[in-house]
């Protein structure tokens, strides 16, 4: 369900854009508001799982999810589709932030256990590879409708298994565990001001006074939230693990390359639905390339960490994620599906031979006593840049979509001719291989640095 919340609305977006007659801008709160959601609360779900109860939480986010689900499948109008995504991300949430923690109380004392915890994680593998695939099939026989209606069923059974098969867990809340509700607020309202100010630059032009309003307010609440987080006793981040600069351009990597992931999962269903005039069941089949080559070469790069080492794969990963932007920068009316599906392939291995290196990197040099929260802090660092780069992705695309047309700025991208389309496809995966590239050299710059801290981790954390 978790999985699939979070895929198939990317490949529906542009039939709910059109369906609503409204344009990006609006519409990408389907997604932006359901991952604010998720990104604000997961870091805090297993203290909240602590406080009241893993069972009694993650059985309120199966039937959230599933409520909000239907309610998502029947909405009335736009508004009412964002606010019931909001309601779907508080299930969610609940129950990929405590579905691991139920799976060891209830096997860590198994035989089983290591088969238990396999089957999860192939679960989420596999329903993500195949999710774009199921999404454009649902669209395509039914509506966009159907990629929520579907949970419905999924959630019932999901929900009358649960309570049959799984025991009562135990509150485990102690007298020092507190919920940290203002910083999660706060962080909320900081991704929140930025995607609103994203939005209001498509709409007015980033000179409108609101959009830079916007922008002022972000920053603030950024600084805010940093200081609050540096003086209470149990923050939501320990900030004192970016004393750790090698550990910090590890976690900035995560978030840049996200930001550029989340970017392809917007852009690509429309140019290829607009320009290319694909079905949308053709595009789900098409976009599940890179979940696909990335399953594939994921166990290779696993083990060629440990005959090279993550510091020669991590700067081969980036080149062919940059590299792979750059093929996308070329893609225009002649393209081809064979064409999409190279370049597609090109970047699945570039995100494979990354992300295991970086995250072994970045566990080597963590602190033994820290590895839970680093290792929380990178799917918080992946969650955060598909948060941003939503809205980014869609601001960058649109604003350079009309850079050289005489249109309204609330323009639907439906009713755009096709040069602008195709010039705001080369420029925003241009710039996308920029950021990429930037980030290979700072990665480059701290290599040697971190060739010492795989020698001597000791003096690198101190």
């Amino acid at each position: 369900m978790f999985t699939l919340d979070s895929s198939t609305v990317n490949i529906a977006l542009p039939t709910i854009t059109k369906a609503f007659d409204t344009y990006l801008a609006v519409s990408q709160w389907v997604i932006i508001s359901y991952l604010i959601v998720v990104t604000t609360v997961i870091f805090s779900a297993a203290r909240l799982g602590n406080m009241l109860g893993r069972r009694k939480l993650f059985q309120t986010g199966l039937i959230l999810c599933t409520i909000s689900s239907l309610l998502c499948g029947l909405a009335p109008g736009i508004i009412w589709l964002i606010g019931f995504r909001v309601l779907q991300g508080c299930g969610a949430v609940l129950i990929v932030g405590l579905g691991m923690a139920i799976i060891s109380d209830l096997f860590a004392h198994s035989p089983q256990y290591g088969l238990a915890l396999s089957l999860a994680v192939m679960t989420l593998s596999v329903t993500s590879v195949l999710s774009p695939a199921i999404g454009g099939l649902l669209v395509t026989l039914g509506d966009w409708r159907a990629i929520f209606l579907i949970n419905l069923p999924i959630g019932i059974i999901a929900i009358l298994l649960f309570a049959w098969c799984v025991p009562p867990s135990q509150n485990s809340r102690s007298p020092q565990e507190n919920f940290d509700t203002l910083g999660t607020i706060l962080l909320a309202l900081v991704m929140l001001n930025f995607a609103l100010a994203m939005s209001e630059g498509q709409k007015q032009s980033f000179n409108s006074a609101i959009a830079l309003i916007l922008l002022i307010t972000t920053i603030i609440g950024l600084i805010v939230f940093v200081l609050l987080q540096s003086r209470i006793r149990q923050p939501i981040i320990d900030l004192s693990l970016f004393r750790n600069h090698i550990l910090s351009i590890k976690l900035l990597t995560m978030v840049v390359v996200y930001i550029v992931m989340a970017a392809r999962l917007l852009i690509y269903p429309f140019f290829l639905e607009l320009v290319l005039q694909y079905p949308t069941n053709q595009v789900g089949m098409l976009m599940i390339t890179l979940p696909i080559s990335n399953a594939i070469i994921a166990p290779i790069s696993r083990r060629l960490v440990d005959k090279f080492g993550s510091g020669r794969l991590i700067p081969i990963g980036l080149i062919l994620l940059a590299f792979g932007c750059m093929l996308a920068s070329t893609f225009n009316t002649q393209l081809t599906p064979l064409g999409y599906v190279l370049t597609d392939i090109v970047m699945g291995a570039g995100l494979a031979m990354w992300r295991s290196p970086n995250n072994v990197a970045t566990m080597r040099i963590t602190p033994q006593n820290k590895i839970g929260v680093v290792s929380g802090l990178l799917n918080e660092s992946s969650l955060l840049g598909q948060t941003l780069g939503i809205p980014f992705g869609s601001a960058l695309f649109i604003t350079l979509a009309l850079s050289n047309i005489n249109l309204p700025r609330t323009t639907p991208l439906a009713s755009m001719p096709l040069l602008p389309l195709v010039f705001a496809m080369h420029r925003t995966f241009l710039i996308l291989a920029i950021f990429l590239g930037i980030m290979l050299v700072v990665n480059l710059l701290f290599q040697t640095t971190h060739n010492s801290s795989n020698k001597n981790p000791e003096a690198l954390i101190s």
